[in-house]
């Protein structure tokens, strides 16, 4: 059996921790391998792949990742940073993951005034990554009263959503 890989796509700093908290314990616990993906994005489709395509990476995003590795190193797990230069946000993080190769997408979907909007976006994501035989786990999916800290509870959900995946696509 091919070994777990939970891709983390970075957000607001708070939601990212959270993520990673999660993430982390669940790669103690079921051996997973974590890759944290920085969305930078480029001013002009052009500069893709460029290093004018980097302006917007700060001195501020390079804190936030070193912070992030640093909190995985404290779980004794090791994180595997990414940069991904986009021009469209969504079709960046499925091409991401399908080029990472990676087990479980983790994203936050932000909330629109649009109704159904987010209903429409996570089933779109869903769908996509769904047909590169991976999971979309947003914190959202899980229990509602206890997303805000990383507890055994969160654990386990995680972990029965990753077994079904694992069960559906051997």
């Amino acid at each position: 059996m091919e070994k777990t890989r939970l891709m983390i796509v970075m957000d607001k700093r708070d939601w990212t921790l959270a993520a990673l908290h999660l993430a982390c314990a669940m790669s103690r616990r079921a051996q997973a391998d974590l890759l944290l993906l920085k969305m930078v994005p480029v001013r002009h489709p052009a500069q893709l792949g460029t290093e004018t395509g980097m302006l917007d990476f700060s001195d501020e995003d390079i804190a936030a990742l070193e912070d992030m590795a640093a909190t995985a190193e404290d779980y004794g797990v090791s994180l595997d940073v990414q940069l991904c230069q986009y021009a469209n946000y969504w079709h960046a993080v499925v091409d991401g993951a399908e080029q990472l190769g990676v087990t479980a997408v983790i994203v936050h979907i932000h909330h629109s005034p649009i109704p159904y909007a987010n209903r429409l976006r996570r089933w779109l994501l869903r769908r996509q990554l769904a047909r590169q035989n991976q999971l979309l786990i947003t914190l959202d999916d899980l229990t509602p009263s206890l997303t805000w800290t990383p507890s055994i509870t969160l654990q386990d959900d995680m972990a029965l959503m990753l077994d079904r995946h694992r069960l559906q696509h051997p």
